[in-house]
């Protein structure tokens, strides 16, 4: 059906140029000029009459068929955009509902980023969109260079994905915890740009302080107990060489007063 009502207007337009073809072939064959404008009369043989008709037969066939081939593509065209702009729209509905702030960076400027990184670092989409660089995100420019430099750049090179974990500064100025994943539309050519995802790591750096806590409570305690078993140990040892010495002693002189004796009844 589509096809159809793609070829109707192209119908249309053949027809019409073959009538006016037909017409003006019609003007010649009765000397309409002469009979009209008193214009000097022409003679046309039915021979050129037949030329002249095959010919405009097969010019409408051409003219059908570059527009047709014209319609076509155009109909092509408009699939593909179509089908582009559904997917685009899908993936943008995807990434929308994304928790991660996903941004892609050409030339260090940000070509399309999701409304996470809103929630997440707080600075507008707008902001984002405007600035030349990411250097805003960043304490300082020294620092923005640096991580570029030693966190980013020399790693994709060598590698399809980078991950890293690192600070960025909110629109109110405190620090925020993030997990980066990038990956390079191609490693060999930079230039073609650099896909961000940035999630929000507040809640892990949050339960690695406490696990890191707990644990040195945990370590802190294990050397209390194992300084106070100790203690007990070397009392313990203390009053078994305490006893042991006693026992000697009072073996000692149970030994010595068997000895007198022996020597009281020997006198």
């Amino acid at each position: 059906m589509e096809n159809n009502g793609g070829f109707r207007p192209q119908l249309i337009a053949g027809v019409m140029f073959a009538l006016l073809i037909l017409l003006a072939l019609l003007a010649k064959l009765f000397d309409i000029p002469h009979l009209l404008f008193k214009m000097p009369a022409g003679s046309l043989s039915w021979v050129e009459v037949f030329i002249q008709l095959v010919g405009i037969g097969l010019a409408t066939i051409a003219l059908l068929f570059m527009l047709n081939t014209a319609d076509s593509q155009y109909r092509q065209t408009i699939e593909k955009m179509e089908k582009m702009d559904s997917s685009r729209k899908l993936l943008s509905a995807i990434l929308g509902d994304s928790p991660a702030a996903i941004f892609f960076v050409k030339n260090d400027k940000v070509i399309w980023i999701s409304k996470a990184a809103e929630d997440i670092l707080g600075w507008p989409v707008e902001r984002w969109m405007s600035e030349p660089s990411l250097a805003f995100i960043y304490p300082s420019e020294e620092e923005y260079r640096r991580v570029n430099q030693e966190l980013i750049y020399q790693n994709i090179v060598r590698l399809d994905r980078v991950s890293y974990e690192y600070d960025y500064v909110h629109m109110d100025g405190h620090r925020v915890p993030t997990l980066v994943i990038l990956r390079a539309i191609n490693k060999d050519n930079l230039e073609q740009g650099l896909i961000f995802s940035m999630i929000d790591n507040t809640e892990s750096r949050r339960a690695q302080d406490t696990i890191r806590k707990l644990n040195q409570e945990l370590e802190k305690k294990v050397e209390e107990r194992t300084r106070e078993l100790k203690e007990k140990l070397d009392e313990l040892e203390r009053f078994r060489e305490a006893t042991i010495n006693r026992e000697f002693r009072m073996k000692e002189l149970q030994d010595r007063i068997a000895a007198l004796k022996s020597r009281i009844e020997l006198k």
